[in-house]
């Protein structure tokens, strides 16, 4: 899988030289951390860039950021590209970059109470303030520091700081010597991150607050039916034996459940009131015998709720073995319909995917509080009930714990299968991978069908399909017991990076404590369909892979199928004390000869004949494309010669047309001159022109009316012109200049006037 921050890779290679990794060796060389247990641990946790490890020995949480080695990485890039040494220098150069690496600084993280009790998993909240540690006998949890300075050291960077501890249910161990903590973890529905859920050998499942860590919020007895929270510890020694105790959980989506309306006491029956909905989240409980118990927890301040527990669910297709007999751990992945993956210790993976259940086998949610009155909790539930799910399995994947070799000889004395707890974790950069740690080693699943399988079950289409069977993706990544001869070499860690800048990435700790760092998606590239690159109709294709579809695969994903690997070759990293002998290595290499050729050689032939078919068919399509493409050269030449004659046609044509336009027109003027009656528009423009010499006439009649009376006003004209002309006298004079200047002093003023209304307008 390509990851986001490809420049940052090789800080993988240089985690096993940081100086936490030395120093976590130099503990284990000195004798004084030894891991005596023989099945996995989750002694590793990483959040973005921090990487958290117990360390026994001192009994503290070493802490690192890994883009110190990242920085590291990119500062030697740059050196070797910006200076051109010799190599006797280059080798000062790469002693430097080991110096550099080691000098990187880590910090111990010491809780205030000192854990003498053995640690099996850590883990830390969402939010990055306080780190889970618990083991068979003990829960502890560490508020983390303030963190600041370089590369958000706590506490500035100190090497050792000491930080806050909880003590958890310390009451509930120490009033029984036999009760066990089989799993705990943080509760996804606190919305202050300080709740953890527990999960004890008594069969109770409980949630505690950090804030009030010795009384728990709620306690919830596994049980199916009514059962009592005081069982004597003779019947859960039997529920254990006979596997009818929860030994893992997981948490699912919430879900809200909607209150129904309540008669109010004293109102006679008429008046009433709704519950608040209230949010739950479902914990699916694994049982020893591979049961699964589906138990409702909630967070909210009404506690007198008590929800019911739901199961054993009914598995389909049903088993004669019910599934396995020894489950060890379950997974919810984070998906809208709820997919659960149950382990087992053979090595078996149930992939199993939840079906709603029927409103007949619904559970009803009843008041378990009493009333002050001492009266009886109402017979009628508050909450809507919820129907009871079942489950059903898609597929069965079985891990290969140990490599299976060839027999060179029959006399050779065989093993007993090997069998161990397989424990199960999430991607966080995918949600169709998981991956499972155990005392052999480290495989990595991933679910193809996982997105046509939620859709088929979202879709409203009655009529729709369940899509066809398509095997998950398993990978052996790493191998602690190749041969059941070795001695078991437990993984103590497995975590996954999920920051963008180093990519994702899977890191393993081994027991002789070192780190196995691998990118994560070597043989199966996970894909959003709805987001990926290509035409509409490959996209629609991608979608439904599993639909019956007349368009056709792409070649492409043909050969991605013919070379798709159904097993892996793991890195073989077995124990310090892990002594092979030569026939038993002889053993391995002929399995991992076997399995190149399988997988590898085989399949490359078989792709590599696919593809020269692929070319031959191609290559004679070609021929007869080409063919087809000087065939239709020639056509578009006849094509050409006889679009010229039919133009030439056209033309002669269209002017054939015009001229007998031309002469049905002037026939048809001429027919219409010869009928002997008038058209009703010829009499309109008879009667037209009839008006027009009427008025010609008037106006011919006006004109000369108008010419005699300009005559005569011309003789009179002259006539007066030929007398004397007036005189006015010097008074008159005056006075006629007086009033035409102030008739031009008014006009001025009005000029004005004029002249500033248009600058007011403008």
């Amino acid at each position: 899988m390509a990851a986001a921050g490809d420049e940052f890779h090789d800080w993988r290679s240089l985690l096993n030289n940081h100086s936490i990794s030395k120093y976590l060796r130099k503990q284990s060389e000195s004798g004084a951390s030894r891991h005596q247990s023989k099945e996995a641990k989750s002694l590793i946790c990483i959040q973005s860039s921090d990487l958290f490890i117990w360390c026994a020995s001192e009994g503290c949480i070493l802490h690192c950021n890994l883009k110190a080695l990242a920085s590291v990485e990119e500062n030697q890039n740059v050196q070797r590209e910006s200076e051109s040494v010799s190599p006797r220098s280059r080798s000062n150069l790469f002693g430097a970059s080991d110096s550099s690496v080691q000098s990187c600084s880590f910090q111990k993280l010491f809780p205030v109470d000192v854990l003498s009790l053995e640690v099996e998993s850590i883990s830390i909240n969402k939010s990055g303030s306080y780190i889970l540690l618990y083991g068979s006998r003990v829960i502890r949890i560490l508020e983390l520091p303030r963190r600041w300075g370089k590369n958000a050291a706590f506490e500035g960077g100190k090497d050792a700081v000491t930080c806050k501890t909880v003590r958890v249910g310390d009451r509930m161990l120490t009033r029984s010597q036999s009760l066990r903590i089989l799993q705990v973890s943080w509760h996804p529905g606190s919305k202050t991150n300080l709740h953890v859920a527990v999960l004890t050998s008594n069969n109770r499942f409980c949630v505690y607050s950090i804030l009030e860590s010795e009384h728990p919020f709620s306690t919830v007895l596994i049980n199916a039916g009514d059962g009592s929270l005081d069982a004597s510890p003779s019947k859960n020694f039997v529920g254990a034996a006979l596997g009818d105790v929860a030994v893992a959980f997981d948490f699912s989506a919430p879900i809200t459940l909607q209150g129904r309306q309540r008669v109010l006491t004293g109102s006679g029956g008429h008046g009433g009131r709704t519950v608040s909905p209230i949010q739950v989240w479902p914990v699916y409980c694994v049982r020893g015998n591979g049961a699964v118990m589906l138990v409702y927890s909630h967070l909210s301040s009404i506690r007198h709720v008590n929800l019911p527990v739901q199961g054993p669910l009914l598995m389909y297709p049903p088993a004669d073995d019910n599934y396995g007999v020894d489950a060890c751990s379950i997974l919810c992945l984070p998906t809208p319909v709820p997919v659960l993956i149950i382990s087992t210790c053979e090595g078996r993976l149930h992939h199993c995917v939840q079906l709603p259940g029927s409103d007949q086998d619904s559970s009803l949610l009843n008041d378990s509080v009493n009333s002050q009155c001492g009266e009886r909790p109402a017979s009628l539930g508050l909450y809507e009930p919820i129907p009871e799910p079942t489950l059903y399995v898609i597929e069965t994947a079985v891990l290969e714990l140990c490599l299976s070799v060839p027999q060179i000889d029959d006399s050779q004395e065989t093993y007993d299968e090997f069998m161990c707890p397989v424990l199960l974790r999430k991607d966080g950069n995918s949600p169709d991978r998981f991956h499972c740690s155990h005392a052999a080693g480290v495989h990595s699943v991933a679910l193809p069908w996982l997105d046509s399988v939620q859709q088929y079950f979202l879709e409203d289409n009655e009529d729709a399909a369940l899509p066809e069977e398509r095997e998950c993706v398993v990978e052996h990544v790493l191998c602690t017991k190749p041969l059941y001869s070795c001695p078991t070499s437990p993984v103590l860690g497995l975590d996954v990076v999920t920051d963008l800048q180093l990519g994702a990435t899977l890191v393993a700790l081994s027991s002789d404590l070192e780190f196995t760092v691998l990118p994560i998606g070597l043989q199966y590239q996970v894909t959003n369909p709805s987001k990926s690159a290509g035409s509409a109709s490959n996209s629609a294709e991608t979608l439904t892979p599993f639909r019956q579809n007349t368009t056709r695969e792409p070649f492409k994903k043909q050969l991605e199928q013919f070379l798709q690997k159904k097993s892996s070759i793991p890195i073989l990293k077995p124990g310090a004390n892990a002594d092979l002998s030569q026939q038993e290595m002889f053993q391995l290499l002929s399995r991992v000869t076997s399995v190149l050729r399988e997988e590898y050689i085989h399949k490359q032939d078989h792709a590599r004949q696919e593809l020269h078919t692929r070319i031959s068919m191609l290559q004679q399509r070609k021929e007869h494309q080409l063919q087809d493409i000087q065939s239709l050269l020639d056509s578009r030449g006849l094509l050409r010669e006889s679009a010229t004659a039919i133009s030439e046609k056209l033309e002669k044509c269209k002017e054939d047309h015009e001229s007998l336009l031309r002469r049905l027109e002037s026939c048809l003027s001429k027919v219409q001159r010869r009928i002997p009656v008038l058209s009703e528009a010829e009499r309109q423009e008879m009667k037209e022109l009839n008006v027009i010499k009427s008025n010609i006439d008037l106006y011919k009649q006006n004109i000369h009316q108008v010419r005699v009376k300009q005559e005569y006003q011309g003789r009179q004209i002259q006539r007066v012109g030929s007398g004397n002309s007036p005189s006015l006298h010097e008074r008159q004079r005056s006075q006629i200049q007086e009033i035409l200047k102030e008739e031009g002093s008014d006009i001025e003023e009005l000029k004005n006037a004029v002249t500033r209304l248009n600058l007011t307008l403008s």
